[in-house]
């Protein structure tokens, strides 16, 4: 934030490397990302767009920018948390679990389940059931 805390940033000497920012264009949201670069003799600077990954140079004089306040990354996937094991305990994945209902259930035999099946009869040819595709070249 500015001096005052006001989020507004007028000039290129409020921006450094690193700040997170939003650039305003006719009260839509243009551009959001993180400063590369300043280029303070002209009022322009370079941004990573968060959204799109693209490096983009911005004109200071043609956007309201906007500081965004810096937030705290969430805990990493897989850091213990109040309450949970330390990383010393082997972990597997929840598809590893096995589903309790499922552990009662037998396999069928799969030789009963085919003679379940009526066998359908193969088609006679000529009976309207195969078609015969011809190719013809032209020349």
């Amino acid at each position: 934030m500015g001096e005052n805390g006001d989020p507004q940033v007028w000039s290129l000497a409020e921006l450094a490397a690193g700040d997170e920012i939003e650039a305003w264009h006719r009260g839509r949201l243009a551009y959001r990302g993180r400063v590369v670069s300043t280029l303070a003799d002209i009022d322009l600077f370079w941004i990573i767009d968060a959204r799109t990954g693209a490096r983009r140079l911005l004109d200071l004089e043609q956007l309201s920018v906007r500081r965004m306040p810096a937030v705290r990354p969430a805990a990493a996937v897989g850091t213990p948390a109040v309450g949970n094991p330390g990383p010393d305990v082997a972990r597997k994945p929840a598809s590893a679990v096995p589903d309790p209902a499922m552990l009662d259930r037998t396999v069928p035999d799969p030789a009963v389940l085919n003679s379940a099946v009526p066998k359908q009869p193969a088609p006679k040819p000529g009976s309207g059931a195969w078609r015969q595709v011809t190719f013809v070249e032209a020349g």
